[in-house]
């Protein structure tokens, strides 16, 4: 099958990965990346596989620039005044993203690892209670070794700093800076993967 194949294959059976177990479901793993002194509810968590083209069927905040996308969601409820008393309103929001895009291989390469931008004042400590960062880099790694990936790369921190001043942005902070290297690097680190010199990244071999 020719790479173009490969790449709609995966894209397309991306989506049902979740349901169908290609990553195993969270309450498998969820508690090793849960932090020290921390309570959460693991059922309350869920993974939810996101395409540029199934992006129009779900309620998030995330855009997916990506082929593939993994969205961390947790459930909610909110007490919402109206005019007839107030009413309670439940679902789900996403509190984090790691996108990554599929290359001749197939190889899985991750580019995005980001937290929601919105409803904050309840994201924020579900976040700080979760090792988040590595908990979605094991969901691609897991999807790697289901599909049989040959290597997963991972992006470091330096790769973004480069692009945003190829695009003339202004530099990041020295804060969003540490919390970079923090989030790619040292997640890279903690989950087995190996800078390679040659491809400026850090790599893995799912199926080792």
């Amino acid at each position: 099958m020719s790479f173009a194949g490969v790449w709609q294959t995966l894209v397309r059976d991306f989506v049902l990965s979740v349901t169908e177990e290609k990553v195993p479901p969270l309450g498998g793993y969820f508690a090793d990346y849960v932090k020290p002194d921390c309570e959460v509810a693991p059922d309350d968590y869920r993974l939810v596989a996101l395409t540029p083209s199934t992006l129009r069927l779900v309620v998030t905040s995330s855009n997916c620039l990506t082929d593939c996308m993994f969205e961390l969601q947790s459930k909610f409820q909110q007490f919402v005044p109206d005019d007839w008393g107030g009413h309670m309103e439940k679902g789900r929001r996403d509190l984090g993203v790691i996108g990554f895009n599929i290359l001749e291989g197939p190889v899985l390469d991750i580019v995005e690892i980001n937290k929601t931008d919105g409803y904050l004042d309840w994201a924020e400590p579900k976040l700080n209670a979760l090792r988040w960062e590595l908990l979605l880099i094991r969901a691609v790694v897991d999807f790697g070794r289901s599909c049989q990936a040959k290597q997963i790369r991972l992006q470091p921190a330096h790769a973004g700093l480069r692009e945003t001043e190829a695009a003339d942005v202004a530099p990041s902070q020295p804060g969003a800076q540490g919390e970079s290297k923090q989030r790619y690097d040292a997640g890279a680190n903690a989950l087995g993967f190996a800078y390679d010199k040659n491809l400026d990244c850090f790599v893995c071999d799912p199926c080792a």
